[in-house]
């Protein structure tokens, strides 16, 4: 009966919010309607504006000696590092550049997209790459992604045709780029690095868990004909969590230019010039950054995209899936 009593309420409050904005509420009700977001949120007030933020992260321009480029080891409160203090390997970067300016342009307004050009170095790409030649992919697979912790445990996930890809996983501490990748981004949302890591006790209380409110980078590789049909990133919770965590931003790393088609798509953009997809194209280095969350807290039906198939040649790229408000 109360699991009965708050999918009435849920369906009860979607009639509301759906005469009020138009939109399906896509979340549970529970109680009280999902918070909004607890992190920032870019404006996309219209198409081509355009956002500026600034990193300590600068780019690798060559790459250290292997022997530097082993696991990051140190945890919690000793990964912090100050303001005053210089990156990582900092002799490997751009020589006597302090701050790297990182500029988002908006690219659609609903759902809210941009891009960020040279968001990765040839340096960082190469290595990447090189990463991923010893890494084993395996075909890609579709699952639920809502916060239900024993679904997601165990392991439901399935090879499907809708995802015809090869991916596979590389954590934060791989290696000293990898984890500067991470600082890098975390500037780019404005989230504080230490969210994207296990943290220590001290750092940020209020968050139960100390896991990362982030996943693993995704390394995905697309062959010709392969493909990712429109779907969201977000899930759906169980009627029973009251917590309603779920992805709240994707950011998308490119890492090769050239090939024909593989676009990444978003078929239901809203703009009052055509009915096409919106069609981002993939350049090496280039970032996408889009919200699955709307600041009300609903998730954005908007958000739906996919990865176009590849006509001739090859897509590589990384992911970057950030949870609001925490990925237990």
């Amino acid at each position: 009966r109360r699991l009965y009593d708050r999918w009435r309420r849920t369906l009860l409050f979607n009639e509301q919010y759906k005469n009020f904005t138009g939109r399906s509420y896509l979340s549970n009700f529970g109680d009280f309607p999902r918070k909004p977001p607890s992190h920032f949120m870019w404006r996309a007030d219209y198409f081509g504006q355009e956002h500026w933020v600034t990193t300590k992260e600068t780019h690798f321009d060559r790459l250290p000696p292997i022997e530097d480029l082993e696991p990051v080891l140190a945890s919690g409160e000793a990964r912090i590092l100050k303001e005053s203090q210089p990156r990582i390997l900092q002799e490997y970067r751009v020589k006597d550049q302090k701050y790297m300016n990182m500029t988002l342009k908006v690219l659609s307004v609903a759902p809210r997209v941009f891009e960020i050009p040279n968001f990765l170095s040839e340096t960082e790409v190469a290595h990447i790459l090189q990463l991923a030649g010893n890494i084993t992919l395996r075909e890609s697979t579709t699952g639920d992604v809502g916060t239900d912790s024993s679904k997601r445990s165990s392991g439901i996930e399935k090879k499907t045709k809708t995802r015809t890809s090869f991916n596979s996983w590389v954590p934060r501490e791989k290696s000293p780029i990898i984890d500067a990748i991470y600082r890098r981004a975390a500037d780019l949302t404005r989230i504080d690095e230490s969210l994207l890591r296990s943290r220590s006790k001290n750092e940020h209380p209020e968050i139960p868990t100390k896991n990362p409110i982030c996943e693993a980078l995704q390394l995905v590789h697309y062959g010709p004909t392969q493909e990712y049909t429109a779907h969201h990133d977000f899930g759906y919770s169980h009627i029973d969590d009251d917590k309603n965590g779920a992805r709240f931003a994707t950011l998308l790393f490119y890492l090769n230019s050239g090939m024909e088609g593989g676009e990444t798509s978003f078929p239901r953009w809203v703009n009052g010039e055509t009915f096409h997809e919106l069609a981002v194209k993939p350049d090496a280095g280039k970032a996408v950054l889009f919200y699955s969350q709307l600041p009300d807290g609903n998730m954005d039906d908007f958000s739906q995209h996919a990865a176009k198939p590849i006509i001739d040649g090859e897509k590589w790229l990384i992911n970057l899936w950030i949870w609001d408000p925490a990925y237990d």
